[in-house]
């Protein structure tokens, strides 16, 4: 005859396996890494007067965004500056160091810093340049910052050593820096992305130079047919891939590519949202977007991804602990 000590372990077993086949769906950990992550809006903010678009904190507070990249730092050789238009009073953009501290520290929104390079004369010593001034928590143009990541700003118009400059990025700091890049829709994949350097790539379906942008008529043929080449790649396999999109139709945004909310949520986001490695959507700017409201109506169309095989994790963990303490 059974033991009472064996009678419920047999009941225990039972109804874990019972629970697993109701909550948790087959999966493999191959296609389903369990750091994978979704449904991010990032922004740009910097390139409106402040009392037009309102200050970083305010973007922050808004409590829209996980991602905001101050644009820009110009880059031409070695000369450097940061142009937020009247964000920087007297050009003193060190104001800002504690509406960032806020936004990461206070909203756990990433902060980013976007450069505009024209020419590298040297991509190690732009490495520490930025490294020294913007990511290692020293006093820079923008204050005792450490940012969380780096924005590479039309990269694909020249034939700058890009991977260099990331390689050197990331050997320059001992924490994790994140590197993002805003190809067009329609760019080659060069050197740098085929590398797999980016961990996030926002491209851009708008803008005069895009082909494969929405040009009205309900027709999203070729934005959709771009989408899957570029989240098909299997160099970017581990990168997040973003939508960008731009927030308005006024005509000093983009010349193409607007998508009214309503039409991105009915005949875009259940396609791109089912590539593996969407990562979400990225809008310029947030001036455009505090006029128009679309972050708002588009934020809850899409979530973040919760991978199958983290839940199998978590229940054989549970499993094995209930096991150990029944035996």
């Amino acid at each position: 005859m059974a033991s009472k000590k064996q009678v419920d372990l047999i009941l225990l077993v039972s109804l874990l396996i019972l629970s697993s086949i109701i909550i948790v769906k087959p999966s493999h950990a191959d296609d389903c890494p369990t750091e994978k992550t979704g449904g991010k809006i990032a922004v740009y903010w910097g390139q409106n007067s402040e009392s037009d678009e309102g200050n970083l904190a305010e973007a922050c507070d808004a409590d829209l965004y996980n991602i905001t990249v101050i644009a820009y730092l110009h880059v031409s050789g070695s000369t450097r500056y940061l142009d937020l238009r009247d964000h920087c009073p007297s050009g003193d953009c060190t104001v800002l160091a504690p509406q960032i501290r806020h936004c990461q520290s206070n909203k756990g929104i990433q902060v980013f810093l976007s450069v505009e390079i024209d020419a590298v004369d040297d991509p190690i010593s732009l490495a520490q340049y930025l490294s020294d001034n913007f990511l290692s928590g020293k006093s820079g143009p923008l204050g005792a910052v450490a940012l969380d990541g780096i924005d590479i700003a039309h990269f694909e118009y020249s034939s700058e050593p890009w991977h260099k400059l990331v390689a050197a990025i990331r050997a320059s700091t001992d924490r994790k820096i994140y590197i993002s890049g805003a190809p067009y829709c329609h760019t080659t994949l060069d050197s740098t992305i085929e590398k797999g350097d980016f961990d996030y790539l926002w491209v851009l379906y708008f803008g005069e130079w895009a082909t494969c942008e929405y040009l009205g008529n309900d027709d999203f043929s070729n934005l959709l047919e771009s989408w899957s080449t570029w989240t098909s790649k299997p160099v970017l396999a581990d990168t997040l891939v973003f939508l960008g999109l731009v927030a308005s139709d006024e005509p000093s945004a983009a010349s193409y590519g607007y998508i009214p909310p309503e039409k991105l949520k009915s005949q875009v986001l259940p396609t791109v949202t089912e590539s593996s490695n969407f990562g979400g959507i990225m809008l310029w700017n947030r001036y455009y977007d505090k006029e128009t409201g679309y972050s708002t109506e588009i934020k809850d169309a899409f979530g973040t991804k919760v991978c199958e095989c983290v839940c199998q994790a978590a229940a054989s963990r549970r499993f094995n602990s209930l096991l150990a303490k029944s035996v």
